[in-house]
């Protein structure tokens, strides 16, 4: 058994666990006398998954108070500990194969050296959290339970009859040497090399079956790829919606409200507030079980080179001149706080993750720096961060490395305004990074040449130079316009993802134009599903790697011991094989964690 943690006594468990209202189920968990050195390293491990629920608990329960209806607070709460209690049960149940493994004093040492370990890290982590800093402790929380489960085990219960796994488009590789040289090739290399330790982990799952045939399918990403959703653009409730909530279920997890919380779309007369587009887009979402991601609060874009989406016409005219007397300056400062907190209040608890600002360093989106500053960011993060204590918050920009010929920052200038940023306290949670591979000119309907494009190691580069911003990295608004050709584009596009993959700093990427139809400048074909609804080539390149090269389903025969080893990237399980009585399985999530994950599916029902 892999070792990381710290151990914690039956009897110290259930002091805390009592503390939670879990008293009935964990002084069953910890009755057992371990009295031989199999008892004692099961007994380290059941602690083990006792802990590990506890810390889920506590990250759980620390998100309900964002939810501002009282109601759903409580909801909130009640759920997490209806999960909590299930959990704990599971933990105390019989471990039949598992527990013949856990045999002699030194399993137990083993495990109570790797729980030694894990507390160390959860306590080491914690501290570099405020106190009330929602966010940084429950993220700490989280990690501390895949530690602790590392040290003991995840059990499972198994259920009877076969399940159809998904069937998903394996799409076509691209051929890099097409395109890209050797140093290039390299880079990509190397960043392959470093995803297996950053997206995978070793998994034994124990049957009790010896000698049995199980497929081990994933069902779900663990790593957040996002697609965007303009509501708009379908007849609600028609065929072309199911279509995309298909294609984008099937592939993502977090959804973005590309338009409807954009301030101009909210209040496009002034005091005339509606959340009705919002409101739709984000049942549906939430129907379909996604994650929830907004854009934007703060985006000064403004004709002509731009819609003007982010800002509404009406505070265009209110305030024309770049130059504003102090009251004109405090006046657009309230009615920025007012929109800023008014919206991530309505949504606070529902939404994920918001994108706080959009482009604050470019010359064409400079609204709101013109007339108040670049001291306006660091108002709008903290008025988001006041009114939901809990949602990331992130600060997007376009870097002239990728997206060429427009001027703004290049990914230097980003990390340093990032780093003064986080110097004066101002609550950045994450860095997001415009994925548009293409001449800046595209944007704004020039008929621009598009056999040009960026190179990947200098791209590696740029994303180097992000990272040094010390903040988890958002790949935000992926497109790939240059080069144009669909051979080549489909090198660029799979080359690129696979330096996100394997770049420990990047946790989302968004992929922008998912439908041809949908996205905007699609007479270039940037989506990953065509306006015929196949994919096009830079997406069968792409979906190559979501479906096959990064999606795990294995096929092994489990050993005398009923376990079978496995390397499976994060995400969520299927495991099913056959048994005397008729085909079961089971299904489990593979998390980020130290060490192998023990998967126990429970043979007999749980202990009352």
């Amino acid at each position: 058994m892999t070792v990381h943690g710290k151990l914690v006594s039956p009897a110290g468990a259930c002091r805390r666990y009592l503390a939670a209202a879990l008293m009935t189920l964990l002084l069953t968990a910890c009755s057992d006398s371990p009295d031989t050195p199999t008892d004692r390293g099961v007994a380290a491990a059941r602690d083990a998954c006792v802990t590990a629920v506890q810390l889920t608990h506590s990250a759980c329960a620390r998100q309900c108070p964002r939810f501002p209806d009282a109601a759903a607070a409580a909801a909130c709460a009640s759920a997490c500990s209806d999960t909590a209690q299930a959990h704990t049960t599971l933990c105390a149940a019989p471990l039949q194969a598992f527990a013949d493994a856990c045999r002699g004093a030194g399993c137990a040492a083993a495990v109570d050296d790797c729980r030694d370990s894990a507390a160390s890290e959860l306590a080491s982590c914690s501290a570099a959290c405020d106190s009330a800093d929602l966010r940084c402790n429950a993220r700490c929380e989280t990690r501390g339970a895949a530690a602790q489960r590392s040290c003991g085990f995840l059990p499972v219960t198994t259920l009877a009859g076969g399940v159809a796994p998904p069937s998903l488009p394996q799409g076509q590789p691209a051929f890099l040497p097409g395109l890209l040289d050797e140093a290039e090739i390299a880079v990509v290399e190397a960043a392959d090399a470093r995803a297996r330790e950053l997206r995978t982990r070793s998994v034994r799952l124990w049957t009790g079956e010896p000698g049995t045939a199980v497929r081990v399918t994933q069902l779900e990403h663990g790593f957040r790829f996002g697609v965007p959703l303009d509501i708009r653009e379908f007849e609600l409730g028609g065929e072309p919606l199911a279509f995309y909530a298909d294609i984008a279920r099937s592939h993502a997890s977090l959804l973005v409200a590309e338009t409807s919380l954009k301030w101009r779309n909210v209040e496009r007369e002034q005091d005339q507030v509606s959340f009705d587009l919002a409101d739709t887009e984000l049942a549906w979402a939430e129907a379909l079980g996604f994650d929830l991601k907004a854009h934007v609060l703060l985006w000064g874009n403004h004709p002509p080179l731009a819609s003007g989406s982010g800002t509404p016409d009406w505070l265009r005219e209110t305030f024309p001149e770049k130059t504003l007397g102090d009251d004109d300056q405090q006046a657009l400062r309230d009615l920025i706080r007012e929109h800023v907190q008014s919206v991530v209040t309505r949504y606070a608890g529902r939404i994920d993750v918001w994108e706080v600002t959009n482009e604050m360093l470019n010359p064409i989106t400079d609204w709101f720096a013109a007339r108040l500053g670049q001291g306006i960011t660091d108002d709008v993060f903290r008025w988001a961060r006041a009114a939901d204590p809990g949602v990331e918050l992130v600060y997007n920009e376009w870097i002239n490395e990728i997206f060429t010929g427009l001027g703004g920052p290049g990914a230097a200038a980003v990390r340093d305004r990032v780093l003064q940023l986080r110097e004066a306290g101002v609550p950045v949670d994450a860095l997001g990074q415009q994925g548009h591979f293409a001449p800046g000119l595209v944007n704004v309907g020039v008929d621009v040449d598009l056999s040009q494009r960026t190179r990947v190691d200098d791209y590696a580069a740029a994303l180097d130079t992000l990272a040094e911003a010390g903040l988890p990295i958002h790949i935000t608004e992926v497109t790939f316009a240059a080069p144009a050709e669909p051979e080549h584009r489909a090198a660029q596009a799979e080359a690129i993802m696979r330096i996100w993959w394997g770049h420990p700093a990047v946790e989302e990427i968004i992929l922008w134009n998912f439908w041809n139809p949908l996205g905007p400048r699609s007479h270039l074909n940037l989506g990953i599903f065509g306006d015929d609804r196949n994919p096009t080539r830079h997406g069968e390149a792409l979906l190559s790697l979501l479906n096959d090269r990064w999606r795990t389903d294995v096929q092994g025969t489990t050993g005398a011991d009923g376990a079978l080893e496995l390397r499976a990237t994060h995400g969520q399980y299927l495991a099913q094989w056959d048994t005397g009585a008729g085909p079961v399985h089971v299904r489990f999530e593979v998390l980020p964690g130290p060490g192998t994950l023990d998967v126990v599916a429970l043979q007999e029902p749980a202990m009352p």
